[in-house]
């Protein structure tokens, strides 16, 4: 009997890291992505990547943040950011501008674009009962309402800021919400990536 049960405790452990490594796979966070855009005579690079916010006390959820390098045909290059806030339903909306700090260093960008949405799901709350002939019965017992909100920045990054980004080890974005201050920190993962994207041609 304890045999069989080591036997599918670790086809079960197995199991669980090979899902893991399918959606690592599958992931296109922290990964750069190229292409010609024609339209626009230009060469095109993508990075992605994402934080999750475990402070309690704050109300942001979820960051991405989307860097977008554009090279053209006259070798200019430029950079948009695009951030994504999902906030709780009860935050206040973030004033229109992102701050990138390096190295205690403030830069404050102009943002080009801010979109909100109020996003609103709701959910069954279900249970199974057994009935008299053995049938089991799902039964609604209520409902379960998430709200959020979801807020979009564009905003150019300028070159010297990015050569800024590039010699330092860390950096952060700051954006005001009312009375909170959200501070993000990208992983040195995510940092890497992103000197990365400099200096890739």
């Amino acid at each position: 009997m304890k045999e069989s049960f080591r036997a599918i405790y670790a086809y079960g452990i197995l199991f669980i890291i090979m899902i893991s490594f399918s959606f690592q796979g599958c992931s296109t966070s922290n990964r750069i992505f190229s292409e010609n855009d024609i339209v626009n005579s230009a060469k095109r690079l993508e990075l992605k990547y994402s934080i999750r916010d475990r402070d309690r006390r704050s109300p942001l959820l979820y960051f991405t943040q989307s860097i977008v390098k554009e090279i053209n045909a006259r070798n200019e290059i430029s950079y948009t950011a695009y951030d994504v806030l999902s906030l709780s339903a009860s935050s206040f909306t973030p004033d229109e501008k992102a701050i990138i700090i390096i190295d205690n260093e403030v830069y404050t960008t102009v943002i080009d674009k801010m979109e909100l949405d109020n996003i609103r799901n709701i959910s069954e709350n279900t249970t199974n009962i057994l009935t008299s002939d053995s049938t089991n019965l799902s039964v609604v017992t209520g409902y379960s309402e998430n709200n959020r909100k979801i807020v979009r920045f564009s905003y150019k990054i300028p070159l010297s800021t990015i050569s800024k980004i590039k010699d330092s080890d860390q950096f952060s974005l700051r954006y005001y919400c009312g009375p909170s201050m959200l501070t993000i920190k990208p992983k040195r993962k995510s940092i890497k990536k992103i000197k990365q994207l400099i200096d890739n041609t």
